[in-house]
C-alpha cells in the first residue's frame, strides 16, 4: 500500500517509467509517506543512511557503478542542507543525481515551526533543475506535478548531466497508506542530443589541424568505459599528436605517464621545447596544477574544446574555440587523416622526456603505500581515490590493466570520498578498494554507518596523524598554527571504529608488516569488509617525495 499524497504517487510511477529505481533513504518524519511508499515496492532498490551528507554521497557511488541516475530522499529543514556537499560533486563532475527532499508546506515558513527552512530552489546554480510540487488535491495540480517531476527527470541529462532537485511540500495527515497502486501517468521523454557538427565546419578545423606541427590533447577527468583510448593511441602514432591524459581520465597514461613530473623538474632550456602550438582538451578535472600553470604561461596558438554542452569552460585561459559535438565523434575525424610521414619532431621529445621518469622507489611513507598497493591491485578492480594526498602520490605509479578510477574532483572535497565508495560497492558487487587519508576517512567516518558495507570493500587509510600535505606547501610550513590548526594533529586510528562496524581490520607499521598484510587485503574471499590501516610518519613522508624530485632532477642534469 502507498501514501494517498498524489504528488508521491505521480512520483513514484514517473521515477519507474524513466528507470531510477535505486533510492537512499535517510530517515525522517515529513519524508515518512515517501520512505513508506519506495519501501513498499518491490521495484524500488532502497538503501538506507541516517546521515544526510553521507546519503548524498552514497547516491553518486550508486550512479558510478550503474552509470545511470539515482535518487536520494531526506525530510524538511537542515537534512535538506546536508545533501549540499553532494550536489556541488554531481554539479562538476556531471553526473545524475535526483534529490528529494520532503517540506512543510509554504504557509509555515518562517512561523517558528520546526524543521521549516526556505527550501524551494535551495542549491542555486548547482542544479540543472529546481521544482516545488504543489500539493495535488485537483485534477489540474495533478497534471502540474506530472508536469514538473517530468521536466526534472529530463534535466538529468539533456546533452550535459548533473543534478535536479524535487522538493515536496506535505501537509499532514502524513500517514496515511491507503493506496493500492500506482496510477497510470503521461511518460514525457527527450532523445539525448548527439551533436555533430556540420560538414563544412568540420573540415575547416581539419585543415587547421594538419597546419599546425605541435600539436597536444589534454583529456581531464572521464568515466570508465569512455571507449577513447584507441583513438587517442592512433593519433599520438599516425598524426603526431602528444596526449597527456590525466589518471582519472580513466585513459592508459602510454608514454606521457609522468607529464606533472616533468614539468616540475624540468630546467629553463627544455620548458622552452615543451609548449604546443595547438591544444585540444575535453573531459572534466585535471589533477595536476603544473599542467594547468604551463600551458596558461605557454604561447600556444589555438585551444579547442570538446564539449557536448557548449558551456564555456576556460580551464587554461587560452581557449580560442568551443565545439560542440561529441568528443569521440570529433576524434574520429581526425585519426581517419592520412598518417604522417616520418616521426614528429615534437612528440618525440616529450615521448623521451616521460618515458626517462621512473616510478618512486622509496623508504617507507604514505608514497611507498600507494606504489604498494597499485602495483598489487587485481585486474578489472574499481579503485577510489580520496582528495589530497591520496590522489596526488597515485599519479606517481602505473595501473594494473583495466582498473577503473573514480575520485570526488567535481569540487575538490575531502569530504564524501568514503561514502561514495561504500555506494559503489554496494549498487556494483564488484571488488573495490579506497585509498584515503587520515583526515578523509575521519571527516567522513558516518560514511560507514548503514547496513549496506558490502564484503568486497577494501579502504586502505593512510594514517600519518594529520594533514600531512599542508607540510609540503612553501611557506605554509613555517607557520606556527600550522599542526593544530591547519593539519589538526591526532592520534586517533581508525580500528576502533571500524571493528565496531563489522570490519576486518589488519594494520601496518613498517615496510614488512605492510607486504604480509597487502595479500589478505586484496583477497576477494571472506564474508566481511577489510580495512588497513598504514600508519606513516608525516616528517617521513615529507622527507621521501622531496626525495624523490630531488633525484629526478639531479638525473636530468
Amino acid at each position: 500500500m502507498y501514501s494517498d499524497k498524489k504528488s508521491i504517487l505521480q512520483l513514484l510511477a514517473l521515477l519507474k517509467a524513466h528507470g531510477i529505481t535505486r533510492i537512499v533513504l535517510s530517515p525522517g518524519s515529513r519524508n515518512a509517506p515517501l520512505i513508506h511508499s519506495f519501501a513498499a515496492d518491490s521495484d524500488f532498490t532502497c538503501y538506507s543512511v541516517v546521515d544526510e551528507r553521507s546519503a548524498g554521497f552514497f547516491a553518486l557511488g550508486v550512479t558510478e557503478a550503474l552509470q545511470q541516475p539515482a535518487a536520494v530522499c531526506c525530510t524538511s529543514g537542515t537534512a535538506a542542507l546536508n545533501l549540499g556537499p553532494a550536489v556541488a560533486e554531481a554539479c562538476y563532475q556531471q553526473l545524475p543525481l535526483l534529490v528529494i527532499t520532503a517540506d512543510r508546506p509554504p504557509a509555515w515558513i518562517g512561523q517558528t515551526d520546526g524543521q521549516t527552512i526556505p527550501q524551494e530552489g535551495m542549491f542555486g546554480g548547482l542544479v540543472r533543475r529546481s521544482i516545488q510540487l504543489p500539493e495535488a488535491k485537483d485534477e489540474e495540480a495533478e497534471w502540474h506535478c506530472n508536469r514538473l517531476i517530468n521536466e526534472a527527470i529530463l534535466s538529468l541529462d539533456d546533452g550535459s548531466r548533473g543534478a535536479a532537485h524535487i522538493n515536496i511540500p506535505l501537509s499532514e495527515p502524513l500517514f496515511s497508506f491507503n493506496t493500492k497502486q500506482l496510477p497510470q501517468v503521461r511518460v514525457i521523454r527527450r532523445p539525448t542530443p548527439g551533436f555533430t557538427l556540420p560538414h563544412e565546419e568540420e573540415e575547416e578545423y581539419v585543415t587547421r589541424f594538419r597546419r599546425s606541427a605541435k600539436k597536444m590533447i589534454i583529456v581531464g577527468q572521464l568515466p570508465p568505459g569512455n571507449g577513447l583510448a584507441d583513438l587517442l593511441q592512433q593519433l599520438s602514432a599516425e598524426q603526431g599528436v602528444v596526449v597527456l591524459a590525466d589518471r582519472l581520465s580513466n585513459i592508459p597514461a602510454g608514454e606521457c605517464a609522468r607529464f606533472d613530473a616533468v614539468l616540475r623538474t624540468s630546467d629553463e632550456k627544455a620548458l622552452q621545447k615543451l609548449p604546443p602550438e595547438l591544444v585540444i582538451t575535453l573531459g572534466g578535472h585535471l589533477v595536476s596544477k603544473r599542467l594547468k600553470q604551463f600551458i596558461r604561461q605557454a604561447a600556444i596558438r589555438e585551444l579547442w574544446h570538446l564539449t557536448p554542452s557548449g558551456e564555456v569552460t576556460d580551464t587554461f585561459q587560452q581557449l580560442t574555440d568551443i565545439i560542440r559535438c561529441e568528443p569521440r565523434t570529433f576524434l574520429q575525424r581526425l585519426s581517419a587523416l592520412p598518417p604522417e610521414k616520418g616521426p614528429n619532431p615534437f612528440r618525440e621529445f616529450w615521448r623521451s622526456t616521460t618515458t626517462a621518469i621512473p616510478q618512486p622507489e622509496v623508504s617507507f611513507s604514505d608514497l611507498h603505500v600507494a606504489g604498494a598497493l597499485l602495483q598489487q591491485l587485481p585486474k578489472g578492480a574499481s579503485l577510489h581515490l580520496a582528495n589530497s594526498n591520496s590522489v596526488y602520490l597515485t599519479q606517481l605509479f602505473d595501473l594494473p590493466p583495466e582498473v577503473e578510477l573514480f575520485c570526488n574532483r567535481g569540487t575538490n572535497g575531502i569530504e564524501g570520498s568514503l561514502s561514495t565508495a561504500v555506494g559503489y560497492a554496494a549498487a556494483s558487487g564488484r571488488l573495490t578498494f579506497l585509498l584515503t587519508g587520515d583526515l578523509s576517512f575521519f571527516y567522513d567516518m558516518n560514511g560507514l554507518w548503514n547496513r549496506h558495507l558490502s564484503p568486497n570493500l577494501r579502504i586502505l587509510v593512510n594514517n600519518n596523524g594529520g594533514g600531512g600535505i599542508f607540510h609540503t606547501l612553501p611557506g605554509l610550513n613555517q607557520s606556527a598554527a600550522l599542526d593544530d590548526f591547519v593539519a589538526a594533529v591526532h592520534t586517533t586510528q581508525a580500528r576502533p571504529w571500524a571493528e565496531q562496524l563489522g570490519f576486518r581490520c589488519l594494520s601496518a607499521r613498517n615496510a614488512e608488516e605492510l607486504q604480509q598484510q597487502l595479500p589478505l587485503f586484496m583477497n576477494r574471499g571472506g564474508t566481511q569488509p577489510v580495512l588497513l590501516e598504514v600508519l606513516t610518519s608525516m616528517e617521513e613522508n615529507k622527507k621521501q617525495i622531496a626525495s624523490y624530485y630531488e633525484q629526478l632532477k639531479n638525473n636530468r642534469k
